[in-house]
């Protein structure tokens, strides 16, 4: 099964403003960098949770999801294969670059690079603190979909995802686990990245953060407030320079595999959005933001 969405992988025209943003504001951790690529960490053991490609135009490079085994990572090749609408960029393989582990790519139904490892490094990190605003690792990804049924249909085929909850037919929320969404889909015009949502170690830690951006300049895309669907509380925030959108979050609901859980479908209204009330209402400029541009990433795995 998956575990969890282990990193991201971001083509940015301007590296250096993007790594500011990140590592300085964001508080992600510097880990290492090459030519031209910066590997960022969480507070967690992962060996990064964000890499930073230049690149000449914003392009989501690579979503990463972490396997619990190396069987599963071969099962879930074996499916991309069979699959009338998967394909394999590389095969399954110990790999020696950042973080090593056993992985391969593919391209998804709509021409997103997806990796799949398992065994990867495990970075000597240092635990985030209570009153710290610093994120301990990614919570979720949502995904921009021109093909909402199809996306649903293939990840379920590939990963054996559940439905947890839909948003009227326009938003799509899947767990492998006992969080209620490692991954959503959402409809657009065009397949993009919506956002990435990090995870704080508490509510506390997640107002820190919140108003530690502000204090620097920051104002919020959208919140803080929290989810009707989920239970997550967020604010989101766009780096400046790709325009890519990095939500904090914290307090998701967790679904105990042991009891039988029947997927609702909530209205899209300003309660579901934001059960406190307290965010400004979602507008066509908030909107606009998450559905970003269309990928240029897609159906060209990156060179690296």
């Amino acid at each position: 099964m998956i575990t969890h969405v282990r990193s991201v992988a971001l083509g940015v025209p301007e590296i250096g403003a993007a790594r500011e943003f990140f590592e300085n504001h964001w508080k992600l951790d510097l880990v290492a960098t090459d030519a031209d690529r910066v590997f960022l960490g969480a507070g967690c053991e992962d060996d990064h949770v964000l890499r930073l490609r230049a690149s000449a135009e914003p392009r989501v490079d690579v979503l990463g999801l972490a396997a619990a085994t190396d069987a599963e990572v071969d099962e879930i090749a074996r499916r991309v294969v069979t699959h009338p609408r998967g394909r394999l960029v590389s095969e399954p393989a110990t790999c020696t670059d950042a973080g090593g582990g056993y992985r391969f790519r593919f391209l998804d139904c709509e021409g997103r690079t997806v990796e799949v490892s398992s065994g990867t490094a495990v970075r000597a990190f240092r635990a985030v603190e209570a009153g710290e605003g610093r994120p301990t690792g990614i919570s979720h990804v949502v995904l921009n979909t021109a093909d909402l049924p199809g996306a649903l249909a293939f990840y379920r085929a590939v990963f054996g995802f559940e439905v947890s909850d839909w948003v009227e037919d326009i938003m799509v929320f899947l767990r492998s686990g006992t969080a209620h969404h490692l991954l959503a889909f959402t409809r657009a015009p065009h397949v993009s990245l919506n956002h990435v949502a990090f995870e704080l170690r508490g509510i506390d830690e997640f107002m820190r953060a919140t108003g530690e951006m502000v204090r620097k300049g920051f104002s919020p895309l959208w919140g803080p407030g929290r989810h009707g669907v989920g239970a997550n509380a967020f604010a989101y925030f766009q780096e400046p320079s790709s325009r890519f959108v990095a939500e904090y979050t914290t307090g998701m609901l967790r679904i105990n595999p042991d009891h039988e859980w029947t997927p609702r479908v909530y209205p899209g209204n300003a309660q579901t959005s934001d059960t406190w009330g307290v965010a400004a209402a979602r507008d066509e400029a908030v909107s606009a933001s998450l559905r970003g541009c269309p990928d240029l990433g897609l159906w060209q795995p990156p060179p690296v």
